[in-house]
């Protein structure tokens, strides 16, 4: 469309425009001059424009650009949108299987709806996210959900990075993943412990080699010469073979959990058939340490052929390389050998083993004489206070280390040292000789005493003061006391209480968790106020406290007084007046108008009274902590009433 088109048909508009606003003027003949404003601005706004090239091209520019409200589509388009269903892989709790092996796996489905055509099928995920399809796509069950089968390919690379899912086919859905491991393929591989590939041996010996085994276990194989293993977890696995001849030595096959395998390497066992013999000594680590007159073996290999006839001995030379043999012949090792009756233990020696058929000798290594160990207990007297500790010294001799049991029971072993110190703690005066020592060549020779003096504090008790307090007859009361010294597990300690004679008696007595205490109760009691002899003592030992004195009521002696005289008025109180003596509160009684007092601790106890006749207040019944008590006294109110 070109300018002068537009043009036109902007020019038939202005021209409706202005028809239809002559035909209602003719109508109605006076209109409003804010229409007829309108009109003419809108007609004079065009006609300027028109004139003005420039400002033509402005507003035709702008005006005819069609422009979209992508909002308000975007707006519509999500109003019609239908939310796309969702497809649940089942759970698989991390499943492992081998290449080629079958899987099986649940699904359900939610959410939105699916095309009637619809299918579902089963995927592998690797790990760049590309999907193979292992099953055909299949119509879901009749609430949305089933299970497909499927296989792992044969081609599928061992490793933990895959994933199974469940997709569908219109929409196209893909489900959730879960974690799949698809486990390698068995295989085995021999060698040499030393990394080469043959390995010579003599006749009759063994040789040893490995099968290195790698993939998912168990494995069970088969070796070129017909060893089987059958289900072996262990990797590498190691075969030991004593072949006759030389011999090469492969894998034949391997299989597992995952069906067979690949194999590789091959070894050889060569056999030397004609070695030269040759003896080697196996000296035990650290070398030959041998105590005197003690029996010991000789251990040794010897590779090769010999005469027949022939036998093997063990020898032994001094620092002058003078051989001498110290076991019988014997046919194979080890030889039983004993050192020669008063070797010196401070030599130099060698030992060899020798062949007679034919003569030759073994490597020689150095042997160390043993001599039998002593020890000796240092004659001691050693004075400790209780509870300190005592050294004994031991001065040891002979092939160490040493170890040394004492008559207490103490006991060291791995002693290097000479003189070793022991400490020892006893409890009592005690003497110490040794139970047995020796060294390495066993129990040696022991002597020796030692006596350990312990100066043990004398045991005493020391009975609390009691002396300011005052109770009744029978009361139970804690005694304190304190010790020092010793006292045995079976003692027991024991409150006194002195007789009419001076003559201390046992009380029944309680002691727990460090209180003492017991019923004081004696025999006697001569007077109201007595003052009663106390003491605490032990059983182990046998120790007498020191004494103490507490102040003793006799029993139902207490003494209540009434007391008091009045003159009221009818209406008017007075004052009664009680007294306590020879016991001790709390007080209780009875009054003879019935009044009754449970308990009190004032002394006196005054009681207000409102008689209204004359009346004589007595007590008729009185209790303290001692036991019953003596009612005394009276009191007289009178009431006047003129």
């Amino acid at each position: 469309m070109n300018k002068f088109t537009l043009l036109s048909i902007v020019l038939g508009i202005v021209g409706i425009i202005t028809i239809g606003a002559s035909g209602g003027g003719r109508k109605a003949s006076r209109q409003t001059a804010s229409t007829d404003t309108l009109i003419i601005i809108r007609k004079d706004s065009l006609y300027e424009k028109f004139l003005k090239d420039s400002a033509y091209k402005a507003m035709f520019q702008r005006d005819t650009t069609m422009r979209i409200d992508t909002a308000a589509l975007r707006a519509q388009a999500d109003s019609h949108k239908v939310a796309l269903p969702e497809v649940l892989t089942g759970d698989l709790n991390g499943l492992a299987v081998c290449a080629g092996s079958p899987v099986s796996v649940p699904y359900t489905s939610s959410g939105g709806r699916f095309s009637p055509d619809n299918k579902f099928v089963l995927q592998l995920v690797d790990a760049s996210g590309k999907a193979t399809n292992l099953s055909e796509p299949t119509k879901a069950g009749p609430f949305g959900n089933g299970t497909l089968a499927g296989v792992i390919p044969v081609s599928t690379a061992a490793g933990s990075r895959y994933n199974l899912r469940v997709a569908s086919t219109n929409p196209v859905v893909n489900g959730t993943l879960q974690s799949l491991r698809v486990l390698p393929p068995p295989g085995a591989r021999i060698e040499l412990p030393d990394g080469s590939n043959a390995v010579t041996v003599l006749p009759g010996q063994p040789a040893t080699f490995r099968v290195a085994l790698s993939g998912h276990g168990p494995w069970s194989f088969a070796l070129s010469d017909g060893t089987k293993v059958q289900n072996t977890m262990t990797t590498p696995y190691e075969v030991t073979v004593t072949p006759a001849k030389p011999t090469i030595y492969k894998v034949v096959n391997v299989s597992g959990p995952c069906g067979s395998g690949t194999v590789s390497g091959e070894i050889i066992v060569n056999v030397n058939e004609n070695p030269n013999p040759e003896i080697v000594l196996k000296a035990p680590t650290g070398g030959y340490r041998i105590c005197t007159g003690t029996p010991f073996q000789v251990a040794f290999t010897a590779t090769g052929k010999y005469q027949a006839g022939n036998g093997f001995v063990a020898q032994i030379a001094d620092s002058t390389n003078n051989w001498t043999t110290i076991s019988g012949s014997g046919t194979a090792s080890p030889l039983v050998a004993r050192l020669p009756y008063g070797i010196s233990p401070k030599g130099a020696y060698k030992i060899r083993v020798v062949a007679t058929l034919p003569a030759i000798s073994s490597n020689s290594e150095n042997l160390a004489v043993a001599a039998q160990a002593v020890a000796v207990l240092r004659n001691d007297t050693i004075k400790i206070e209780e509870g300190k500790t005592a050294e004994l010294n031991i001065d040891f001799g002979g092939g160490g280390p040493w170890f040394v049991l004492l008559t207490d029971g103490t006991y060291e072993n791995n002693i290097t040292k000479s003189p070793h110190t022991i400490r020892v703690t006893p409890n009592n005066p005690t003497g110490y000789a040794i139970t047995s020592a020796g060294g390495a060549c066993g129990v040696g020779e022991f002597s020796g005493r030692a006596f350990v003096k312990v100066n043990i504090p004398p045991s005493t008790i020391t009975t609390g003061n009691l002396s300011a307090r005052t109770i009744c007859h029978g009361s139970e009361i804690t005694i304190p006391f304190t010790t020092t010294g010793r006292f045995y597990a079976n003692n027991k300690y024991v409150v006194q209480v002195a007789d009419t004679s001076g003559r201390f008696v046992n009380l029944a007595t309680t002691y727990k968790d460090g209180v003492l205490k017991a019923a004081i109760t004696p025999a006697y009691l001569k007077d109201t106020l007595n003052t009663v002899r106390l003491r605490v003592s032990s059983t182990s030992p046998a120790v007498a406290g020191s004494e103490t004195t507490i102040k003793m009521l006799a029993p139902n002696v207490s003494q209540a007084i009434v007391a008091g005289e009045g003159t009221i008025r009818p209406g008017q109180t007075s004052k009664v007046r009680v007294a306590f003596k020879n016991g001790l509160p709390p007080w209780s009684f009875v009054l003879s108008d019935g009044t009754q007092v449970n308990g009190t601790f004032l002394n006196p106890y005054v009681l207000t009274v409102a008689p209204t006749n004359s009346a004589e207040y007595t007590i008729t019944s009185l209790k303290s902590s001692c036991g019953v008590g003596i009612p005394m006294g009276s009191a007289r109110v009178t009431v006047e009433r003129n």
